[in-house]
């Protein structure tokens, strides 16, 4: 008898079986509680967009009669009925219309942020409470001795299958500036006539939307569509005003952007690069500015 491997008992296997299933529930559970933990810690570090924003109008309206002192900056307060006097931080060698710009950025920042953030997190807690649940069948499956139920939860680990990779067909483009939309659809700006050919003509798709400053030489601008999804209004006006912006139309207070589907815009033959023409298209009004953050 000597040498040979004891095989467990049934209990022995009952018990192995039930710390694996556990063990794998109680792992999932933290997991789901550090993510809540990270994005409370997201939420702080955004702070509240009103305020920021508020900050920015703040320093605006006060801009030919504040106060500063180093990094402080003093401002009468127009949205409090009692018009206190309120100390505001901006740094002493930036002008005070650089500072709002600076806190009107952080607005939009958060305020994009915090949507993406919360909808993250209420995602998290729901399935957190569903683990917390899960555990609860499980510890009751053990006392009970409901092999069945936990046999259920356990999966064996696969063999890992080969794989061959194929050669990567194309090196990721950095000729454009990219931005996400307040609905979260991507947008890329060309950087260069170069540039706005190859973002045209070999990133972009057929039902991607394709914008550029009407009548002023400027970037190509698209919106990625993957889903094929109708692009909100809000999207629309932000990638138009971003094409206003990165085109010569950039100090005017409204410019016109033509828009179109990508499979309108055509290459002529022999021309200049960044150079196009548009089978059809529409056209929007927008004032110039960059209305979300680059990433």
């Amino acid at each position: 008898m000597n040498g040979e491997k004891l095989q467990p008992t049934k209990e022995e296997k009952f018990q192995q079986l039930a710390a694996v299933v556990r063990r794998k529930a109680v792992a999932e559970i933290k997991k789901h509680q550090k993510l809540i933990a990270n994005f409370n810690a997201d939420l702080e570090k955004h702070g509240d967009p009103e305020r920021w924003k508020r900050y920015g109008d703040l320093l605006l309206a006060n801009a030919h009669n504040a106060e500063r002192s180093g990094d402080v900056i003093k401002v009468t307060d127009y949205f409090d009925d009692a018009t206190p006097v309120i100390e505001i931080i901006g740094e002493r060698n930036r002008s005070i219309s650089e500072v709002a710009e600076d806190y009107f950025r952080r607005y939009v920042k958060a305020r994009n942020g915090l949507s993406v953030i919360n909808e993250r997190m209420a995602a998290a807690e729901t399935k957190l409470k569903s683990l917390t649940e899960k555990l609860s069948y499980i510890d009751a499956a053990i006392a009970e001795g409901n092999e069945e139920y936990l046999a259920s939860h356990f999966a064996p680990p696969r063999k890992p299958i080969a794989v061959t990779r194929k050669k990567k067909q194309t090196i990721e483009f950095k000729g454009a500036r990219r931005f996400i939309s307040t609905d979260g659809f991507e947008i890329l700006v060309g950087k260069k006539a170069v540039d706005n050919d190859h973002l045209t003509f070999r990133v972009a798709k057929s039902l991607d939307t394709w914008l550029h400053a009407a009548d002023y030489p400027g970037s190509h601008v698209v919106i990625r569509n993957a889903g094929r999804k109708e692009i909100p209004n809000r999207t629309l006006t932000e990638a138009a005003q971003l094409a206003a912006f990165y085109s010569d139309a950039r100090e005017q207070p409204k410019a016109a952007v033509n828009y179109t589907l990508k499979k309108f815009v055509n290459k002529p033959k022999r021309s200049a690069p960044g150079l196009v023409s548009l089978a059809s298209h529409k056209t929007i009004l927008v004032e110039p500015q960059v209305p979300v953050e680059s990433v």
